[in-house]
This record gives structure tokens, sequence and C-alpha cells, in this order.
């Protein structure tokens, strides 16, 4: 497993989505402690969730977290 990204609880839970959306297995370390006491896993409590994902989604994963940093979240739904 390899993270690809860290954030609060909300924004990790954005890339989640994006990440599971894509058929892309997610490893979401610190999600409970980091609404209970966040300071204890991360120095200052700054970006206390970590994602992580399997070496062979690296590159597809990378690209997702890039895309959503920059705003660009096409998001395709059902609804017309």
């Amino acid at each position: 497993m390899v993270e690809v990204f860290s954030g609060s609880y909300f924004e990790a839970m954005n890339v989640r989505n994006l990440l599971e959306g894509n058929e892309i297995f997610v490893f979401t370390q610190n999600e409970h402690m980091s609404n209970i006491e966040p300071w204890v896993v991360a120095s200052g409590g700054l970006n206390p969730v970590k994602l992580q994902v399997n070496e062979l989604d690296l590159e597809a994963s990378k690209i997702i977290v890039e895309d959503y940093l920059k705003g660009n979240n096409n998001l395709e739904t059902g609804d017309k």
C-alpha cells in the first residue's frame, strides 16, 4: 500500500469517494482518531487522515488526486 493523499477528514472522504468511484480500493488510516484526537495521530493535528492504495493503482490514483486538488472534479452521474 502506498500513500496517495493526506488531509482533513472531510477532504479525505471526498478523495476516497472519487477513488472508489473509479474502482480503486482505498485503505483509510486514522479515520476515526482524526475526529477524536487529531493531534495524537499527526503533529499539530494537521492532515491527520491518510489514504493508501495498492501500488498497481498508484498512477491512476495520482491523476484523480491531482485533479481533485486542482478543482477538476468532472463527476459523471446517471442523472440527466
